[in-house]
């Protein structure tokens, strides 16, 4: 009977996976960042993310050692665990994120619904795929130019439309993203990398304590605003 072969690393992996890493990376890491801004449910949120952390480290494989690439996963992960403990700290439970509530009386701002914010992450999409050509952007590949792009613009609508810690702490983790895709095509920096990578660390787990300091959705949601 032959033994086992050992699981290969996350570098390895990456190495693997990285010829790969074309369109059906973009496609995936387009969605994530789609269902990071236009969901209210946390759990798709955090789910998308690691998904988005993912396909990022795909994509940074191209140009970085293996290792570095898989310092993407590691602090996604590490953040992705840290969002979901505190969820579950919190008494979210299996529900969404809520609606604002004042003096007594759940409020629904046309921006919190669902239905608005996929409309509004739609005509972002159609509008970044229309301007694409156009766009003042730095001498990259393609592919990076579109992901970075992708990231930079739903960033600043995730900032526009968050009502949670989890939404505006995605949205910033976001824009460090691309700033991180950006570094490793142009600079290539090991310690810049280090430092976003600590910063995004600091960021997961400043959104993980507010996220606790909100406290349980239950008493600020009534049913008919899981809609």
């Amino acid at each position: 009977m032959q033994p086992i072969p050992p699981f290969p690393t996350v570098a390895e992996a990456l190495v693997q996976l990285s010829p790969v890493s074309g369109l059906p990376v973009l496609i995936l890491a387009a969605l994530c960042v789609f269902v990071m801004v236009a969901l209210r449910d946390w759990r798709a949120i955090v789910a998308a993310f690691m998904g988005l952390s993912i396909c990022l480290a795909l994509l940074v494989a191209r140009v970085l050692p293996p290792e570095w690439a898989a310092l993407r996963v590691i602090v996604g992960g590490l953040i992705a665990i840290m969002w979901y403990l505190s969820a579950q700290r919190a008494g979210w439970g299996g529900g969404f994120l809520p609606f604002h509530t004042r003096t007594g009386v759940n409020t629904r701002p046309l921006s919190s619904t669902t239905a608005f914010r996929v409309l509004a992450a739609l005509t972002l999409a159609a509008l970044l795929l229309g301007l694409q050509p156009r766009l003042p952007l730095p001498p990259i590949s393609g592919d990076l130019r579109l992901i970075t792009t992708w990231l930079i613009a739903y960033a600043l609508l995730g900032l526009a439309l968050g009502d949670e810690a989890l939404q505006v702490g995605a949205a910033l983790l976001m824009a460090l993203g691309a700033s991180q895709l950006l570094i490793s095509a142009l600079l290539r920096d090991p310690w810049l990398i280090w430092l976003l990578s600590a910063i995004e660390l600091l960021i997961g787990l400043a959104t993980a304590y507010l996220m606790i300091a909100r406290g349980p959705l239950a008493s600020r949601q009534q049913p008919e605003d899981n809609v």
